[in-house]
């Protein structure tokens, strides 16, 4: 032990020593190795690479002891060193091979594991699996497809389409067509092959379609509850049955999904749709019913019809339904019936329409509050007219003269909207501004100079000027009569503002007044006020204008009076007392108007002629009279100030149109309601018989129906610009051959 011991001091010796309390921690930077000058005696050969090392610290020397390592002795020896590519040296490296975390594996066999948590690789495989899996049959399997196919038809709906997937149409519809067994207790059965007789109720031709299909239906038996308590068996047979028909309804949405069903699947499409159409009217079975109208919507317009078609016939019986959403969507489906076929034959249905569907019909046309029903209707109407035998045949059933064109008139300006469109046949055209600015009566002078300055300009101005937006006046004339107003340093108060401030305070006093700098021609520059015009004469600070004296003085035959009154009364009394020299009495305002002993009454108002021809006269009433003629009225106690813009020399005339426009679109064509009633009036005198009308004596049926609607039509013509060009036409066909 004795031995040992200075060994391990040693080596315990040249470990890092742990740091005291509360000290920081310095980091030994060191080299792991260092070179040692020590000089070992050593017994092996010169040439040996470990000639310097301690015999008893050699490994391989037979000396060797664990005991006398101390880890000082040694030299630092030449290594091979080979570099070891890392993640943490070499990323790069190792980029390839690395792999993401794996997505959580959603569970396909759950039904109810969301759509929107599937991965996109997985989405093939999803869809193969729900198609399969509807296939199968097994309930499990069922419910997990069409629960997926629902979701995957909503959100997908543009690219999930019918011929990706073999029978998947056939299956959704057989599956739908379960309701029947919900309803009745029976399975359909599904012939394909034409030499089967499908004489038997449950048979259906789904080849080309069971013709006789709804006598079969008549035939079943109603053996679901109708209690409305329903068993766990029947909600989730309803449940499956109302998923794949809502399917069906959102894939028929994709154009090529319903030309794809209506081409290779037409006979079980006509039995599905005629089925689904006329189940019973139960609110557990209206959602079924809704979207096998939708899908009709949809896939009609590819399908050919005839007055024996039972999808038609039962898309006509849903016109008579109470329900507002199986009228709209068989109108929509009626109206679409081989719309983008070719054929002009493809639709003969329209000729057998009975007349309480007619009727029903023209009732719709009286529903201007449903836009939607309207509009439908009207689009099977137009549809009816074409044929010259409807025509006829609606003759018989609705009078057209008094009921239906009168209708179909009125409807030409639904939706239309007021519009008003002016000509200007002669400009307005106002009296000048004055060029001088009015001058102080000394009343006013009075009173202005009572005030200080700013508000004594303000006011002034206010006296003298009004803004108006068209007229302008030079900054130095502004302020040069400013100044001689104000300027004159005699009177006592007087005193006049620096330009700039004066300038300042026009702004300040008119709101919209401009402090302008105009460069004109040249290096003539131009320096106004925008926005204010001088008056025609001073007003008060009431705003009423001063009322000048017109009486030529006679002491001053080439001048005027020329004092300035602020009220008529003021006005009347100065004129009479001072010029006509009459005696005032005690009533305010009266005056005596005794005849004068000789001569001496006239009028001098403003060079008036009545008395130069006779001369003076004597009749004292008579000539304060005329006097009075020139004098302004009484102003009420509560007059409110005159308006101070210029007179008009020229009135403005201007031609107003008021129009009815009904609805255009960005292109400027018609549309709406409105075109399409013009649409079916043109049908209709285009289509009336030529044969003489009986009751009407020699008035052919032309005359007769729109004799008493040409005035209105002719008056929507000039009213109505968006159908100018339908009603051009049909002005044209009503006048064809006849005079009016």
């Amino acid at each position: 032990m004795s031995a040992s011991t200075p060994q391990r001091t040693s080596l315990r010796q040249g470990l890092r020593q742990a740091p005291k309390v509360n000290q920081p921690f310095v980091p030994d930077t060191a080299p792991a190795r260092q070179k040692h000058t020590h000089n070992f005696a050593s017994p092996q050969p010169p040439h040996s690479p470990h000639s310097n090392l301690n015999p008893a610290a050699n490994p391989n020397s037979a000396h060797f002891s664990v005991d006398s390592w101390e880890g000082k002795g040694q030299t630092q020896l030449p290594l091979s060193v080979r570099e070891v590519y890392t993640p943490g040296n070499r990323p790069s490296f190792f980029g390839g091979f690395r792999r993401a975390k794996p997505p959580r594996q959603p569970d396909f066999y759950d039904p109810y594991f969301p759509l929107n948590f599937l991965d996109v690789p997985r989405m093939d495989h999803i869809y193969k699996r729900a198609h399969y899996g509807l296939q199968s049959g097994i309930p499990s399997e069922v419910d997990f497809a069409l629960y997926h196919l629902v979701q995957i038809s909503n959100q997908r709906w543009d690219k999930f389409k019918f011929e990706g997937f073999p029978l998947l149409a056939e299956t959704l519809m057989r599956k739908a067509l379960e309701i029947t067994y919900v309803i009745s207790g029976v399975n359909w059965e599904h012939q394909y092959d034409p030499r089967m007789p499908t004489d038997r109720v449950t048979a259906l031709n789904s080849l080309h379609g069971t013709r006789n299909i709804l006598d079969k239906i008549k035939q079943l038996p109603k053996t679901y509850a109708t209690d409305h308590l329903e068993t766990e068996e029947f909600a989730h047979h309803m449940r499956n049955i109302k998923e794949a028909s809502l399917v069906l309804r959102n894939m028929v949405l994709l154009q090529e999904n319903a030309i794809y069903v209506s081409r290779y699947a037409s006979g079980l499409l006509r039995d599905f749709l005629v089925i689904l159409i006329n189940v019973p009217n139960d609110p557990r079975f209206n959602e079924v019913k809704n979207d096998a109208l939708d899908i009709a919507e949809e896939v009609t317009k590819f399908m050919r019809t005839d007055a024996q078609d039972p999808l038609w016939t039962s898309l006509v019986e849903c016109l008579n339904s109470g329900d507002r959403a199986h009228i709209m969507r068989a109108i929509w489906a009626l109206s679409h019936f081989s719309t983008a076929l070719d054929d002009s034959d493809a639709n003969r249905a329209l000729e057998s329409l009975p007349k309480p569907t007619l009727q029903q019909m023209y009732y719709n046309l009286l529903m201007t509050y449903d836009k939607e029903i309207l509009s439908g209707t009207l689009d099977i109407w137009y549809q009816y007219t074409l044929s010259p035998d409807n025509i006829e045949t609606l003759m018989d059933v609705i009078n057209l003269p008094l009921v239906f064109v009168p209708r179909l008139v009125a409807l030409l300006t639904y939706e239309g909207r007021v519009n008003k469109t002016e000509t200007v046949l002669q400009e307005e055209k106002v009296a000048p501004a004055p060029s001088e600015i009015p001058c102080v009566p000394p009343e006013l002078l009075e009173k202005l100079m009572e005030l200080s300055e700013p508000e004594r300009s303000s006011q002034w101005l206010r006296c003298c000027f009004v803004e108006d937006p068209e007229c302008e006046i030079t900054q130095i004339a502004l302020w040069q009569a400013y100044q001689n107003r104000f300027g004159d340093s005699r009177v006592p108060g007087a005193g006049v503002l620096p330009a700039a401030e004066f300038i300042k305070n026009v702004s300040n006093t008119f709101t919209n007044a401009q402090a302008q700098v105009i460069n004109g021609p040249g290096t003539a520059t131009k320096f106004i006020i925008k926005g204010i015009r001088p008056l025609e004469t001073a007003y008060t600070f009431g705003g009423f204008p001063y009322l000048y004296c017109r009486w030529n003085d006679n002491s001053k035959p080439s001048q005027m009076c020329q004092r300035a009154f602020s009220s008529p009364n003021d006005l009347r009394h100065h004129v009479f007392a001072d010029h006509m020299r009459l005696e005032a009495e005690e009533t305010p305002g009266q005056f005596k108007l005794d005849a004068a002993e000789t001569p001496i009454h006239t009028c001098q108002w403003d060079n008036c002629t009545r008395f130069k021809a006779s001369g003076p006269s004597t009749n004292t009433a008579m000539v304060a009279g005329h006097v009075s003629s020139h004098l302004p009225e009484d102003r009420p106690a509560d007059a409110q100030p005159p308006s101070t813009k210029r007179a008009v020399l020229q009135e403005r005339i201007v031609r107003k149109w008021y129009y009815m426009d009904t609805p255009v679109n960005e292109k400027g064509e018609p549309f709406g309601a409105a075109y399409k009633a013009a649409l079916i009036l043109r049908n209709i005198a285009r289509g009336l018989p030529n044969r003489q009308a009986t009751a009407h004596g020699d008035l052919s049926w032309k005359k007769t129906c729109f004799i008493t609607q040409r005035a209105r039509i002719v008056d929507l013509w000039d009213r109505n610009r968006a159908l100018r060009k339908e009603l051009t036409e049909l002005i044209m066909l009503i006048e064809k051959d006849d005079d009016y």
